[in-house]
């Protein structure tokens, strides 16, 4: 049996499976009804597009259920303005409050990332999630231990190493989380993967009240320093491609500050 076969009861022969197909895998029989081309099994990413964008469930995957593609709830809308607002007023939170965030609004987050889209489907994206604040300052004080041996080629970080010994944390804030993304080297796209998918995670986080900011020093010296690195246990033949330190924000933000307008060549 062909990985995907089509209920000729209820298609209506109108070709959308087979427009929307990334890969083209789709043909027309003699009565005009889609068909999957013969050897196109081995071919399919299982995006679901096929079956996501028949209107009369006409269309039936063996790996990608109808029972688990629910049916999209068209009255739920999202005005251009709200949605304009929540992109432009995200804030990189640097100041938390010192509750907790409860687990389900996380596992909430990461249940909407991973629906990012990813390079030919290939779903790469591994997650971490920190929730014990004092493993959070334990992976800062890693840091600092790299930033002080760099400091030496690359003295600009030398004042963050002073500033962690006067008890301050440049590093992670003293966030009370800390979520970090890995996935294999030998994908050529594994950057670009997870760094959607966390963008994904981090406005499904904001949507809820939750504050985050990305890691830019750990996401430097997770793969830079083995201690770290081992502390984090990545597995062999992954790198960390993205961090964010994550809790309720200390502050609420007002307003929308301005910034340079875009730069646009329109051909």
């Amino acid at each position: 049996m062909s990985l995907i076969t089509i209920d000729h009861t209820t298609c209506l022969r109108d070709g959308i499976c087979h427009a929307v197909c990334p890969l083209r895998l789709f043909e027309t029989d003699s009565e005009g009804f889609p068909e999957f081309r013969t050897g196109a099994d081995s071919k399919c990413i299982a995006c679901g597009h096929c079956v996501a964008v028949c209107p009369v469930s006409a269309v039936h995957h063996q790996t990608l259920s109808l029972e688990q593609a629910p049916l999209l709830n068209q009255a739920l809308t999202v005005s251009p303005s709200a949605l304009g607002q929540l992109l432009m007023g995200r804030r990189s939170v640097r100041e938390f409050r010192p509750e907790p965030v409860p687990r389900e609004l996380v596992h909430e987050a990461i249940e909407v990332a991973r629906w990012a889209p990813s390079a030919v489907n290939r779903q790469p994206v591994h997650w971490l999630v920190i929730q014990d604040p004092a493993e959070v300052r334990q992976l800062a004080a890693l840091v600092i231990d790299f930033l002080r041996r760099r400091s030496e080629e690359e003295p600009q970080y030398a004042p963050y190493v002073r500033l962690w010994e006067e008890g301050k944390d440049p590093v992670l804030r003293n966030a009370p989380h800390l979520i970090v993304v890995h996935a294999p080297d030998d994908w050529t796209w594994s950057g670009v993967d997870c760094a959607i998918a966390l963008t994904q995670f981090e406005l499904a986080a904001v949507a809820n009240g939750i504050g985050t900011c990305w890691g830019g020093f750990l996401m430097r010296a997770a793969n830079g320093h083995g201690p770290l690195k081992e502390r984090l246990a990545i597995p062999a033949g992954h790198s960390v491609q993205g961090a964010l330190m994550y809790g309720f924000p200390l502050y609420r933000y007002q307003r929308i500050p301005s910034r340079q307008a875009a730069r646009v060549v329109w051909r």
